[in-house]
């Protein structure tokens, strides 16, 4: 068995961030409407349109049901609405009864036995007229669980709310209003919720507010992300539109690909940070909008900004304000007399670092130094933990004096392995760092294990690194826009991968004071990288390949001719052994922002290679199942154009642990992998307030080790003999089991440990943090 010694520095005690755990939220993949929103009613208020998606319209999610004999005319109208900023209503004319309308919700409806329903909708009819409206809850099978009526004979609209307790239960539900005389009724605005809640905050879905609050997070970023800055003006996100009647909130389309209802607005997201004990942080836009917007982000226009500033400090004064405020009362008004004591502001997400970012940040940020001097600005670094975004972001950041920028990673699981040290050096003296967004490319434990390891040295460096925070936090089932995710959910149920767990482990035992640890022994990793050359096109571009040739150091040529690629995965068919090798081709680029690969090696292997050409060009290695650059040019939506022609040369070498790119007889992309990537680790903090002390190891192995940890309890004065120790365990037998939107196949476990002998037995694949009062 391995042995190791850990040695702890007292020397370089370090007090670190006590809200160096949050959690961050955005609406990506359905996590709003139809995830954290209660509201089971799908397109309730007749918005959806083609912005959505290419085929959605106004009755989308509703089923029109006219039995043989009846008659009726489903209209959608825009005169005299509910509400102005949300003006389509549907209109029924019904000639012959019944008809009906019915809503499938997201993926269907749950309905549970015994369970209330609250319902409501807006309604009129004509003058003289009155008619019977039966709403119902419908089984799998259309039986009907649950069936109230109520009759409208106003000509105004009128918002009428019923209940319902459902008699049995559907995962395949729906919500049917069934109109049962002739006449001409508007709808709008129908809803239906569960009347359960996590410790009464409403319109939430309890099992994910419980999710959220079991990781005990310090703070919560919201609501995004790309979300914030939107694509273009029209879809940016104005935080005091999603405040005051939900009526009034104009709905807008989501940029990853569904709807905004901002049923859970600004002060839904105050609240929800209230019930989990979290400090809000509100990202606000940086006067520009995304930089994935077509042809580069689009700025406020200088004549508007002041209107937009003022529209950032009013939020401030929502927040913070008394209620003699306008923004403290108009807080009140909704409930919440009290302030919501903000003490953080992001400004600006991802942004394009440039002139006009520059501007429009600095004239908000010191308009918030002004009134606010109290309030801790978080700026932006851009999308990636290097980059012209990155080293301009920071050089502005430094200038500007921000307290605090928020960097975005997300890496392979080896990146992380192979960079603990990536915060060491950071600057202490410039702005201190969010790491916003992060994460390890998969689900599985060996993603979970990296993750822990960065994680410990994150800690350590908690003096620098002050407020961290995963993403994305949600994802349905069937709607993912991206991987992974930190929690996974469909209508019925929660799903906590392996990164969950990491999470809840490090937030459960915050710390204020870290020591650095050196391990001795045999703590790396070195793989035996398999010699299958492979080659395969892959990638969202168009571009032809004249003359792809692979060359072998051997000096064997294997000409594999001219290639169309037109976004579709090709399989050139070679297949051969070798160490080292080459790949040259002409490349005539068409078309395709993000790029297109030349994928190496043992291409159906967890280890092979891969060369990115178009949005910008780097070399990269797959480990574990997941890539992360070794070297790259990449600059921030930088567009290729039509018929661009490179020659390009590729060598790999020692089984694609070192590649260079060259173009046009230039160097563009040359890395080289460290071969030695660190798999056992040792940190160790400390709460001050509940006098415990935390030994966090990690074991990414396929061997248990045993960890010699005497000198670190001698130390800090820990009597091994007498020290009350509890170890929580995350391990598994297989470091690739876990599966994307599917539960961890292991959980932490807790028991007592005995450390008399100052050494604690740590399992193959494994994440410890050993407790000790």
């Amino acid at each position: 068995m391995d042995k190791l010694t850990a040695i702890l520095n007292k020397a370089g005690v370090r007090n670190i961030s006590t809200d160096l755990w949050g959690i961050f939220f955005e609406d990506i993949s359905y996590s709003g409407d139809g995830g954290l929103n209660a509201d089971l009613v799908q397109n309730g208020a007749f918005e959806y349109n083609r912005a959505d998606a290419a085929d959605w319209s106004n009755y989308s999610f509703w089923r029109k049901v006219v039995p043989e004999g009846s008659f009726a005319a489903f209209d959608v109208l825009t005169d005299d609405p509910v509400a102005c900023e949300n003006p389509h209503y549907a209109s029924i004319e019904v000639e012959q009864a019944p008809v009906a309308l019915e809503n499938v919700g997201w993926d269907g409806m749950v309905f549970r036995t015994g369970e209330t329903y609250d319902c409501s909708a807006w309604m009129r009819v004509e003058a003289g007229a009155s008619m019977p409206v039966t709403i119902a809850l419908l089984g799998d099978d259309g039986n009907v669980l649950a069936e109230t009526s109520v009759t409208i004979d106003n000509t105004v609209w009128n918002r009428i709310e019923t209940s319902l307790v459902a008699s049995g239960a559907a995962t395949q539900g729906t919500l049917r209003l069934t109109f049962t005389q002739p006449g001409t009724i508007d709808l709008d605005f129908v809803t239906l919720e569960p009347r359960t809640t996590y410790q009464g905050l409403k319109h939430f879905r309890p099992d994910l507010v419980e999710a959220l609050a079991d990781l005990h997070p310090r703070f919560m970023r919201f609501p995004g992300g790309c979300i914030t800055h939107g694509l273009g003006m029209d879809n940016m996100y104005h935080w005091d539109r999603t405040i005051g009647e939900v009526e009034h909130r104009p709905h807008n389309f989501n940029l990853w690909g569904y709807h905004q209802s901002f049923r859970i607005g600004y002060y839904e997201y105050l609240c929800l940070c209230e019930t989990i004990g979290a400090k809000p942080l509100p990202v606000l836009p940086a006067g520009v909008s995304c930089q994935n917007t077509s042809q580069g982000p689009v700025p406020i226009a200088q004549k508007d900004m002041p209107s937009y500033i003022d529209e950032v400090l009013h939020l401030i004064e929502f927040c913070n304000g008394d209620v003699t405020t306008e923004w403290g009362a108009k807080r009140a008004a909704m409930g919440h007399p009290e302030p919501f004591g903000l003490e953080y502001l992001g400004i600006g997400n991802e942004d394009l670092i440039d002139p006009v970012f520059k501007n429009r940040f600095q004239q908000i940020f010191d308009a918030i130094k002004a009134a606010y001097p109290d309030i801790v600005v978080v700026g932006t670094v851009g999308p990636a933990p290097s980059g012209q975004d990155y080293e301009e972001g920071w050089k502005y950041a430094r200038e500007a004096g921000v307290p605090i920028v928020d960097e975005h990673s997300y890496q392979s699981s080896s990146w992380w392995f192979h960079n603990l040290d990536h915060y060491d050096d950071a600057d202490r003296r410039g702005p201190k760092i969010y790491l916003g967004e992060y994460g390890s490319w998969n689900t599985q434990l060996i993603n979970g294990l990296s993750e822990a390891a960065f994680m410990g040295r994150m800690e350590l460096n908690g003096d620098a690194v002050v407020m961290s925070s995963y993403a994305p936090l949600f994802a349905k089932n069937g709607h993912h826009s991206w991987n992974p995710d930190l929690i996974y959910f469909d209508n019925e149920r929660v799903y906590l991968p392996y990164s969950y767990w990491v999470q809840r482990m490090y937030a459960t035992t915050t710390a204020d004071t870290a020591w650095p640890v050196a391990v001795e022994g045999p703590t790396t990793l070195r793989r035996d990288l398999p010699n299958t050359v492979r080659l395969l096109i892959d990638g969202n571009a168009k571009a032809d390949l004249k003359d792809l040739t692979v060359t072998t150091a051997s000096g064997k040529r294997i000409e594999l001719g001219d290639v169309h690629y037109d976004a579709r995965r090709i399989d050139t068919g070679l297949d051969l052994s070798a160490d080292d090798y080459s790949i040259d081709a002409t490349v005539v680029y068409y078309e395709g922002r993000w790029g297109m690969q030349l994928i190496s090696g043992d291409v159906d292997g967890k280890n092979h290679n891969i060369v990115s050409l178009g949005r910008g060009h780097s070399v990269q290695v797959v480990r574990d199942g997941t890539g992360y650059a070794l070297a790259g040019t990449e600059v921030s939506m930088n567009e290729v154009r039509p018929g661009t022609t490179w020659q390009v040369h590729i060598e790999i070498s020692d089984r694609g642990q070192s590649m260079k790119l060259y173009i046009d007889g230039e160097p563009i992309a040359c890395g080289e992998e460290v071969r030695d990537e660190p798999r056992r680790t040792v940190t160790v903090a400390r709460n001050e307030g509940e006098g415990e002390t935390y030994l966090r190891i990690v074991n990414a192995m396929s061997e248990p080790a045993m960890f010699d940890i005497s000198q670190i309890l001698a130390e800090l004065g820990i009597p091994a003999e007498s020290a009350a120790a509890t170890a929580t365990v995350l391990e598994g037998d297989d470091p690739y089991a876990g599966d994307i939107g599917k539960a961890s196949p292991t959980k932490p476990v807790e028991a007592a440990v005995d450390l008399t002998d100052g050494a604690y037995l740590a399992p193959a694949w494994s994440f410890s943090i050993i407790t000790i009062k």
